[in-house]
Parts: C-alpha cells; structure tokens; sequence
C-alpha cells in the first residue's frame, strides 16, 4: 500500500488497497505511480447533465467510457429517450444508494432486464449514461466491476449481473461509509468536484485492471 493513500475499501469480500491512489490517477491528478495522465473524468464527470432527462450530451460523454458506441446505439436512445426519462422520474436526486430504500432498489434492478430486452442496449452502455442522472445511486457496470463482483453475484453477463450487483453493492457501500466519505472529501479538496460514493469504488475497481 502506498504510505500516502491509507484507506483500504472491502468490496465483494475482498480488500482493495489505493482506492484514493487509482482515483487520482484516473482523475488526472499526481499519483504514486507518476505524472498526472489523463483517463475519461475530464469528458464524462465535468460534463454538465440535467438530471430530468437523457439527452445527447449525455450518450456522447458515456462514449468517452464506452468503446464501440454505435449508429444502432445513438438510433436506439433517441427512440427510448422518453421510456428512460419515465424510469429516471421514479428515482430521487437525493439519495445514495447505500441508503436507499427496498422500492427505489427494486425499481433499480429492472434496468437490467429493460436495456437488455425492451431497448435493445447494453446494460453497460446504459448504466454509463444513466449514472450522470442519479450519481448518487446508479452505478456504472463494465468488465471490471463484473469480474470482481462475479463470486458474490454468480453472473458473468451484464444483463443478469445488474441486480445482484446492485444489491451487493449498496451493502459495501454502506459498509465503507466512514473510507468513501475520507477519500471523496479529499477528492473534493484536490480536484474542486466531489465524485460519488458510487464512482469511486466503479473508478478504483477499474483502473486496478489498467496497466
């Protein structure tokens, strides 16, 4: 562990080490490892959003995360915009998702089943575009975060990884409430933006996997 980064997170039944170290790699700030670099915070955390509704900034900023955004994909949000912005209006701004109740869980948990079927798009596209809307409470869902959580949820396919990922997840987050509050406050000093209880674990889960 690196003497400047002392917070170590349990996620999944396992320890991660340098949660504050990777986030301020990936958040272009210095790091144990070297200079600042540059990852996607710049293109997808600082873009504005308005949390009503899905618009084109927002799939735009999500590609910045997503490699492979597609025609079929800006064709398929456009034509959902108004099933997605319906779902969002269910969920509050306010609340994380370590707190949140067992319906708002519930209401999260379809998203899985309904990007995969009803709107023909990846649930990891679809978190990624749908965190800017509620990043208290929409995690992001990519390879990573699938592979670390698979001995807990079982799954290996986005679509039936979303909801026992989302279960799991408001457990641990609940459970490193006290280290995700220290390393976003600190975040919020050195960076001027807090991130998210929720993408802070996404982003220190990820870039462990980045060389």
């Amino acid at each position: 562990m690196h003497p400047d980064d002392p917070f170590v997170l349990s996620l999944a039944g396992r320890t991660l080490g340098d949660p504050l170290d990777r986030v301020r790699r990936y958040c272009g700030l210095p790091y144990s490892g070297g200079a600042p670099e540059t990852w996607a915070y710049r293109y997808f955390d600082l873009v504005d959003s308005d949390p009503n509704g899905v618009i084109s900034v927002d799939v735009l900023a999500a590609g910045a995360l997503h490699a492979g955004l597609s025609r079929d994909d800006l064709d398929r949000f456009w034509d959902n915009r108004s099933t997605l912005d319906d779902w969002l209006s269910a969920l509050p701004l306010d609340v994380a998702l370590a707190d949140a109740s067992a319906g708002i869980v519930d209401h999260l948990a379809t998203l899985g089943l309904l990007a995969d079927g009803a709107f023909g798009l990846s649930i990891s596209l679809t978190s990624k575009v749908l965190h800017r809307k509620r990043p208290l409470l929409i995690p992001l869902i990519d390879r990573e975060i699938i592979d670390w959580y698979r001995p807990v949820t079982g799954e290996r396919r986005a679509a039936t990884a979303w909801e026992p990922l989302i279960r799991s997840l408001q457990h641990d987050l609940a459970v490193n409430a006290d280290v995700l509050g220290k390393i976003a406050t600190q975040l919020d000093v050195e960076l001027g933006h807090r991130l998210s209880d929720v993408r802070i674990v996404d982003i220190a889960i990820w870039m462990g996997g980045q060389r």
